[in-house]
């Protein structure tokens, strides 16, 4: 559209311009044209008048579109045509001038006034002057056509331009389309790259190796993290063996440094657990996880995990109901641990796990704490990778920052969302999670 305008623009002024240029021309050619006319009069009234010296012969067509005036030496006017008898010496200027000039005892257009002197002796000036209304009759009616046809020709052009332009931006906006479609996980696709070695070609074709450098980096890194949490399994498992078979001893100082130690190594096996799973889930260009369609008991899930935490604090699950959903068991009981450990985390002294269906054919599990909650401003940050709030960071609160990615990831893969709010009831965190109702 800019550019349309932009090209409307200088075509309107262009046109202008040679409207301006073709009217001045037609009129210098009317004028002359003209001008050639009078010069032949007065040759005429100046033959008529060294042949036999006569003046009462002068006459015009018409007497509003010319006249004649026949002036001797001393400046007196000594024959005239009709319609100016009687009007006093016209001064238009010198021998072979000519001169633009209005009578309005004949007529309010300008006129074109010509005048010579003849050859006898005495010697006469004449004066010849013709209405210009057809000049300005031409020059009008050239005007109005202006006026109505560059309009109408600037509208033409302006939608050939814009076809045209249409025509050139239109891979560029294939180009655009497919760009503001590749996500994270779309890095195996490609542009579409016109068959043409001008500007655009050469753009679609960088932006497609600028695609391969970031395909073939986002591949080497969750390689590379994939192989990392794989390698990291063994000397974690070893370690944790060695560990809990020193807890075995009698050896109290060991045994504490042992659990200690222990401690520090369950957190880093979930770590890795955790890594590896976001490597898999980032695997070949970020597509989901495979998630099988089975039935799945939601309110069973959510009891399971109730009775598995070891907590001084209260968890309640008296808001539990039936809910089925379809989707992959093992990796909606990892959904239902991460937002469970989550919350005994930062809850004060209780936690209450609930299943619902809604009348719009929902089921829902949510779960609340009575602790600090989530300010409005970071409840999208937390479901970030290591978005862990300032507060939050601490190592005593054995959070690793990936629970709550890892919990968005899955939700979305078995088609659900997941949002966080304020506890109407506890005051603290909610966090709600919305799956298909499977027996709908």
């Amino acid at each position: 559209m800019r550019a349309t305008a932009a090209s409307i623009v200088i075509v309107a002024i262009a046109l202008t311009i040679a409207g301006v240029v073709l009217l001045g021309v037609l009129r210098e050619s009317q004028i002359k044209s003209i001008d050639t006319t009078l010069e032949l009069r007065t040759n005429d009234v100046a033959a008529l008048i060294d042949e036999d010296g006569a003046f009462e012969t002068l006459s015009v067509k018409d007497d509003e579109d010319g006249f004649v005036q026949i002036i001797d030496a001393a400046g007196k006017v000594v024959a005239s045509s009709t319609n100016i008898a009687n009007e006093p010496r016209i001064i238009a200027g010198g021998e072979g001038s000519n001169t633009t000039m209005q009578f309005p005892q004949l007529d309010h257009d300008d006129f074109r006034v010509h005048v010579n002197f003849t050859a006898s002796d005495p010697q006469f000036s004449i004066v010849v002057g013709t209405n210009l209304e057809d000049v300005n009759d031409v020059l009008a009616t050239t005007r109005r056509s202006l006026g109505i046809g560059l309009p109408i020709l600037l509208l033409l052009i302006a939608g050939m331009i814009w076809v045209v332009i249409g025509r050139a931006l239109r891979p560029v906006e294939a180009i655009r389309s497919e760009v503001a479609d590749i996500g994270g996980g779309d890095l195996h696709r490609r542009v579409p790259e016109p068959q043409t070695d001008d500007e655009i070609g050469r753009l679609a074709r960088t932006m497609n190796a600028m695609l391969d450098r970031l395909e073939t980096a986002d591949v080497a890194q969750a390689q590379f993290v994939s192989n990392a949490s794989h390698e990291l399994r063994t000397p974690i498992a070893v370690i944790r063996h060695e560990l809990e078979v020193g807890l075995r001893g009698d050896d109290v100082l060991l045994r504490e440094i042992a659990a200690e130690v222990l401690e520090e190594d369950v957190r880093m096996q979930r770590l890795v657990e955790d890594l590896l799973l976001l490597a898999r889930r980032d695997g070949r260009a970020g597509e989901a996880l495979p998630v099988a369609r089975l039935l799945v008991d939601l309110d069973d899930i959510a009891f399971g995990e109730a009775l598995r935490v070891q907590t001084d604090k209260t968890v309640t699950t008296s808001g539990v109901s039936a809910g089925q959903v379809r989707g992959d068991p093992d990796q909606l009981a990892r959904v239902v641990r991460n937002l469970l450990d989550n919350a005994l985390r930062h809850a004060a002294s209780r936690v209450d796990i609930s299943v619902t269906s809604t009348p719009d054919g929902l089921v829902v599990l949510s779960i609340e704490d009575d602790g600090d909650g989530v300010a409005e401003a970071d409840r999208e940050r937390i479901f970030e990778r290591f978005g862990r709030l300032d507060e939050a960071r601490a190592r005593d609160d054995g959070g690793s920052g990936l629970g709550l990615a890892i919990v968005a990831g899955l939700v979305k893969d078995h088609g659900g969302t997941v949002t966080v709010a304020t506890s109407p009831a506890l005051g603290g965190a909610r966090f709600a999670i919305s799956f298909t109702d499977a027996r709908l």
